[in-house]
């Protein structure tokens, strides 16, 4: 029975490794794709900041100190005084429309009301300020804009009390220059867990949709199953050929996109930490039993995807059809790899038993170095039930004649 099963995996192994097309699509293209979708990613990225950054704020003022105005332009905006001609509200749907940055309001008794604020009569003048924080340019100017309102505001503290050294209460990490701690370790594995537990159960479902059909269904519709099932060869040495070695296939299609996944993220590490500096050296601190974990995790998700994909195309009459049938669990599998993609909640250990969901919260959970055993276990346990019950029911459905026949 085993030497039944090798020679039909070999020849379905032969199938697709001597046809080039097939091996370039499903084996090199993917890694290739993905490391130049996230350099052009990168490049974007990198020039929107660039962008940003020589961006001149443009700021309307209305009654505002002299002090402010200075301090303003000292910080790079162009300032444009609001005069009596001037509609507010034109001024905030062009803030809206995005041609001014950021609009600030004073209190038209602003400078009296502060000159006397020892007056305990005289209200706190007011300061409103409008912004577009839809818009990179506004937000930008936003945030220099009340560093300058800030310091102007400290700046009259101290002529309140005499001395500007009085308004300043503390230094924050003024000499401190390791404010900022970070585990090396972790953080390379949050930013992969945040993205890479979606693109490679994607990828893994991807491959084996893209041999699945053609191994079952497109037999059947070129007629050459037929022709199989009438030999001597019992049908579950058949079932069991195709499944093992569509499993063979899909796990080296998941590989090739991991490998371009692991050479690609770096592209995007900046903009992923915040500017810190992460390479790829990062993520060789897993040890070996992560990456064991993190191979027994893949194969027994990819189990439950190829049992999926081989049950609907045997029951499919052609390669479309076993598409249409796909379709419905490849947006289940993508509903389930994008819910946990950035969830700050400690799971439940029943949440690893949910089929393919829990796969993927162990992937994430792997990556972070917080995956508990019972995790573990659950996730794995639970994908082989469900994997020998797929295969189970490709076998009984190999053996119904108006299936294999339709």
């Amino acid at each position: 029975m085993f030497g039944l099963i090798k020679v039909i995996v070999q020849k379905e192994l032969k199938r697709v490794f001597t046809d080039r097309r097939l091996v370039f699509t499903t084996l090199i293209l993917p890694p290739i794709m993905l490391v130049v979708i996230y350099w052009m990613i990168g490049l974007g990225i990198g020039s929107l900041m660039t962008d940003i950054d020589k961006h001149v704020p443009i700021v309307y003022l209305n009654n505002a100190p002299v002090a402010v105005i200075q301090q303003i332009q000292e910080a790079g905006g162009k300032v444009t005084k609001v005069t009596d001609k001037m509609d507010s509200n034109e001024i905030k749907e062009s803030i809206k429309a995005a041609k001014i940055d950021v609009y600030i309001d004073f209190d038209p008794q602003f400078e009296t009301k502060i000159s006397n604020y020892q007056d305990t009569e005289v209200p706190t003048p007011n300061v409103n300020t409008y912004y577009n924080s839809s818009e990179e340019y506004s937000s930008a100017a936003y945030s220099i804009v009340r560093g300058v309102l800030e310091n102007y505001e400290n700046t009259l503290l101290g002529e309140r009390f005499s001395n500007p050294e009085y308004a300043n209460v503390f230094d924050l990490d003024k000499d401190n220059k390791e404010h900022i701690l970070i585990d090396e370790k972790k953080a390379s594995g949050k930013m992969l867990s945040s993205l890479l537990p979606m693109l490679i159960t994607i990828f893994l479902f991807s491959g084996a949709m893209a041999l699945g059909p053609d191994s079952i269904a497109g037999e059947k519709e070129r007629g050459t199953m037929a022709t199989l099932l009438m030999t001597p060869v019992k049908r579950d040495v058949i079932a069991f050929g195709k499944v093992i070695s569509l499993g063979i296939l899909a796990f080296l299609s998941a590989l090739s996109s991991f490998v371009g996944i692991i050479i690609a993220l770096p592209l995007l590490a900046n903009s992923y930490t915040g500017g810190m500096d992460l390479n790829i050296t990062d993520y060789v601190k897993y040890g070996f039993y992560d990456f064991a974990m993190l191979l027994l995790v893949l194969i027994a998700m990819e189990g439950i995807f190829v049992g999926l994909i081989s049950v609907a195309s045997v029951i499919a009459r052609n390669v479309k059809e076993a598409g249409t049938y796909i379709l419905p669990i490849y947006f289940l599998v993508m509903i389930a790899s994008f819910s946990n993609m950035y969830s700050t909640q400690v799971p439940s250990d029943i949440e690893y038993a949910i089929p393919i969901y829990g796969n993927v919260l162990a992937i994430k959970n792997i990556l972070t170095y917080s995956l508990s055993t019972t995790g573990f276990f659950l996730s794995i346990g639970v994908s082989l039930v469900l994997t020998v019950a797929l295969v189970y029911l490709i076998k009984i459905l190999f053996e119904k004649e108006s299936v294999m026949f339709n």
